[in-house]
């Protein structure tokens, strides 16, 4: 009778534990815990015709608190009262004669989901909500055990049991840990833990690979493969909980340090602008937001370990004189060229390298303009870092320029501050093309009377060229700066037009004039100029906020804001 219970209960999909002595039933429920994968999840018990010593002991077992949610189909041949009664006065318990035992599976189906039930039921013990475990494996058995023990520690769990449902769940939720299964029906787990961390949707996941064997080839490739922990099937439930435990201690610290770095990101910018630092070896280690902006590069991966004498001017980051203030040609890994001005600050405790590069709060005057600060006229590309083409001012922004002098020499006893802004204004045609405001006198005129009547104060609003205009904005908070030039932008492109086959474009870039004492009007000029073109370069109608390295948009997506 043992045989057949066993065959049909394999033929249900269950895995059979058989044994004909009751003694070694109770051994295997007392160390079912003791060993992690290997909980019952029921009991077929085999009621004696006579009374048994061991069977007794088996029946008592059963009745305690640790195993009284256990499920438990006695299989009787006489259903004599004694065994009707012990059955009914159990929880969790069935009672089925043996000739009936094809009934075997209505019996379990009931039992065992009632069990898992209160098992889901039960309150989480720790909060662990935060992470959220993926667990691949093919087994329904384990996949099951191991739902149950995590979810009482509070974690969040979602099972897999194919590598193309692991990979579904992985790139559409975010899974913290993968635990994988080693031996997977249609894969390993050390390729599955491989395709799931270079996958591009799967994002920051951890995984630790579950195994049966004690393999050396399998602890290697699993580990080679990314995974951070190989964890063994026959350990106790209670080491694998502080295994999982330490990894998610883990998690949660890199999510605190990529907060902070993307705090540590915003400060950066906020006090030095855009940096790149070089390691001891002058190996390319760091490049912030900023940076990335400055080279007109928009991913980190294309520098990062990069040697520094590779995209450094030549001679290398090793020359000249730390804090002196240098203009060059960089070549960037593309192979184009991007001029920059930056300082080289060298840090002696470790010997890294840090680039800060100029910013309009510090403009870097180089050699040729220096001692020019009372000079007024032409602007040529050699008196500062120059923009894409050489910009010659028009006689009429005297005024403009004499103006811009009287505010840098009284400036710090001003209770308002003055802020410098250029804004570009260009047609587009019908074609896409860019053409200067000079190719239709009339629109150049109709623009440049909207914008002079902007300011009634003379020489706070000039044409400087053929397509940039020159505004000094007096201002009470920085913040009512941003909105003035946001105003300004909206007013030229609002500006109704004769013609429906052509519109303007603009890009502006905005530079504080405080503390800029000392500083030459065409170095400030120059250096807002570069601004304009780092703006053109990201879209049209956008300002380059200088002192921030923000980008201001004409029209917001959120239409508030700055």
């Amino acid at each position: 009778m043992r045989y057949v219970l066993d065959k049909h209960a394999q033929s249900l999909g269950f895995e059979v534990d058989a044994t004909e002595s009751f003694s070694v039933a109770v051994e295997s429920l007392e160390k079912q815990y003791q060993q992690f994968g290997t909980e019952f999840c029921g009991l077929l018990f085999g009621w004696p015709i006579t009374e048994q010593e061991d069977a007794t002991s088996l029946a008592q077992l059963l009745e305690q608190p640790s195993y009284r949610d256990l499920p438990v189909v006695v299989m009787s041949t006489d259903m004599r009262a004694e065994t009707r009664a012990w059955a009914a006065g159990r929880e969790n318990t069935g009672l089925l004669a043996w000739k009936e035992y094809q009934g075997l599976e209505a019996q379990l189906q009931k039992l065992i989901e009632a069990d898992a039930d209160d098992t889901a039921a039960l309150p989480s013990s720790v909060d662990n909500s935060d992470i959220h475990l993926l667990i691949v494996d093919d087994s329904a058995t384990i996949r099951y055990s191991l739902r149950d023990l995590f979810q009482l520690q509070g974690y969040r769990v979602t099972l897999a049991a194919t590598q193309v449902e692991a990979m579904q769940v992985a790139t559409t939720d975010k899974v913290d840990i993968a635990i994988l299964d080693y031996y997977l029906t249609e894969t390993t787990g050390d390729l599955l833990c491989r395709d799931l961390m270079m996958h591009n949707a799967v994002g920051n996941i951890v995984c630790t690979v579950l195994t049966g064997t004690y393999s050396d080839h399998i602890i290697k490739r699993s580990l080679r493969a990314g995974a951070v922990e190989c964890m063994f099937k026959n350990e106790s439930s209670e080491l694998l909980l502080s295994r999982i435990g330490a990894i998610s201690r883990f998690v949660r610290q890199r999510r605190r340090l990529q907060s902070e770095h993307l705090l540590l990101e915003e400060v950066i910018e906020a006090v030095a602008g855009a940096v790149l630092i070089l390691d001891a070896e002058l190996q390319i280690s760091y490049i912030n937001d900023a940076g990335l902006q400055e080279l007109q590069l928009k991913r980190r991966e294309a520098l990062l370990g990069q040697p520094g004498t590779a995209l450094l001017e030549r001679g290398g980051p090793q020359q000249g004189t730390s804090g002196q203030p240098r203009s060059a040609s960089w070549r960037l890994p593309d192979g184009k060229q991007v001029d920059v001005d930056y300082e080289l600050v060298s840090i002696e405790s470790s010997g890294h390298r840090l680039i800060r590069f100029a910013r309009a709060a510090i403009p870097i005057v180089s050699g040729a303009a220096a001692g020019k600060s009372g000079s007024t006229g032409a602007v040529s590309a050699e008196s500062a870092s120059a923009p894409a083409t050489p910009q010659k001012l028009l006689p009429a922004s005297a005024g403009f320029m004499q103006q811009m002098r009287w505010y840098l020499s009284k400036g710090a006893t001003l209770s308002e501050r003055t802020s410098l802004m250029i804004m570009d204004v260009q047609i587009l045609d019908a074609s896409g093309k860019l053409l200067p405001l000079s190719e239709m006198p009339s629109l150049q005129a109709r623009v440049e009377a909207v914008m002079q009547g902007i300011y009634k104060r003379p020489g706070h609003v000039s044409l400087l060229t053929d397509t940039r205009f020159g505004f000094l904005l007096r201002h009470k908070e920085e913040s009512h700066v941003y909105l003035l030039a946001r105003k300004i932008m909206q007013l030229c492109l609002e500006l109704e037009l004769k013609q429906d086959d052509v519109s303007l474009v603009c890009a502006g870039s905005l530079l504080s004039l405080v503390d800029k004492q000392g500083h030459s009007i065409e170095t400030l000029i120059l250096h807002a100029f570069k601004g304009v073109e780092l703006a053109r370069a990201r879209g049209p109608n956008q300002i380059l906020l200088m002192d921030l390295r923000r980008m201001l948009n004409a029209y917001p997506a959120t239409g508030t804001g700055t």
